[in-house]
């Protein structure tokens, strides 16, 4: 695809040349149509990159057709690491780094040495830190001989791809260098002073841009080829042992666990009454309906109950007095009986 790109770009360079020349053996070349001819070619080239730029995408969308992805290695990839390490003789571990370094290939960028407090009696612990540059095929085993050598307590790794931004980079270059080779050819058939001066302030420019390019190209380079490791270094008497939880702890630890559940679920038990309040406020005045129905109705059945009751009650009163005989009919039929006897 890249040659597809370089032979339109050749192609645009050719035709545009070609109509240099043939205006310089007609009425001699000026600058102005050189500045013409450079905006007509930059047009061609970027209509030239954008038909690419289509086929390339249409390549990588059509289905069923293979498309070439470029390899972990063709990828621009940073390394960053960063480590704070303890150990009991600083000496020895600063000359074990700066041996290992060479030895892998590497190289010390910076490093700084602190050896205590000077203005007390109070004893400090010594320091190093460190800015190391190792091989990227070389970083698994310079941090494997650090471990070996210190008690690390802190390690973090980053990767920065940068692979789109140095092929941006590489295409501006390739395009710089393609209207150097231009401004050469059309130097050699000027033919006023004017005209040379005006290409080789342009030449000028184009190759001070060139120089800009490939220094940020070997930049890149450097930083993709040698990874960047910023290591601290203290001095202690005792390595920082691994924690263990005590049974205290743990009980400790495991109270305030629960006791973090238990707030998390009223506070959501909260979130959830709060939010179906309109629907508890109809539920309690459901409630509230069906119980003062069940005491009217209630009231109301109590109520006949009773009434029947004392309608009973009357009916048992009135009966009762006529089923009974008077006091003066007791004594008359009593004086009766003792006549006949």
């Amino acid at each position: 695809m890249k040659r597809c790109s370089v032979k339109a770009l050749l192609l645009g360079s050719t035709i545009g040349l070609s109509l240099v020349l043939s205006a310089c053996g007609g009425s001699g070349y000026t600058a102005s149509n050189y500045a013409e001819e450079s905006v007509a070619e930059s047009a061609y080239d970027a209509k030239s990159y954008n038909a690419y730029e289509t086929m390339d995408a249409e390549a990588v969308e059509a289905p069923g057709e293979s498309v070439q992805v470029p390899e972990k290695s063709d990828r621009k990839l940073i390394t960053t690491v960063n480590l704070s390490t303890e150990t009991e003789d600083l000496d020895k571990t600063m000359a074990q780094v700066e041996n290992k370094t060479k030895e892998l290939g590497g190289y010390i960028e910076n490093s700084s040495i602190y050896n205590g407090s000077t203005y007390s009696s109070y004893k400090e612990s010594r320091s190093a830190s460190y800015t190391i540059r190792v091989p990227v095929d070389k970083l698994d085993f310079f941090i494997e001989s650090v471990e070996e050598g210190t008690n690390i307590t802190n390690k973090s790794v980053s990767v920065d791809d940068v692979t789109l931004q140095y092929v941006d980079i590489e295409s501006k270059k390739k395009a710089l260098k393609t209207e150097e080779q231009r401004l050469l050819e059309i130097l050699e058939k000027a033919e006023t002073v004017e005209d040379i001066i005006k290409v080789e302030e342009r030449l000028s420019d184009v190759r001070y841009e060139l120089e800009s390019i490939e220094s940020q190209l070997r930049t890149y380079d450097n930083k993709v080829d040698y990874s960047t490791v910023y290591m601290d270094v203290s001095e202690v008497e005792q390595y920082t042992p691994a924690e263990k939880k005590g049974v205290i702890e743990r009980i400790a630890e495991g109270f305030v666990y629960n006791f973090k559940e238990v707030i998390n679920a009223l506070v959501e038990l909260f979130i959830w009454i709060v939010i179906h309040i309109p629907q508890i406020i109809i539920l309690l005045l459901l409630c509230l309906a069906a119980i003062f129905g069940c005491r009217a109705y209630a009231s109301s059945r109590k109520k006949k109950r009773e009434m029947k009751m004392r309608a009973y009650m009357q009916a048992q009163g009135q009966a009762q007095p006529q089923a009974q005989p008077s006091a003066g009919q007791i004594n008359t039929q009593g004086n009766d009986n003792g006549n006949k006897q």
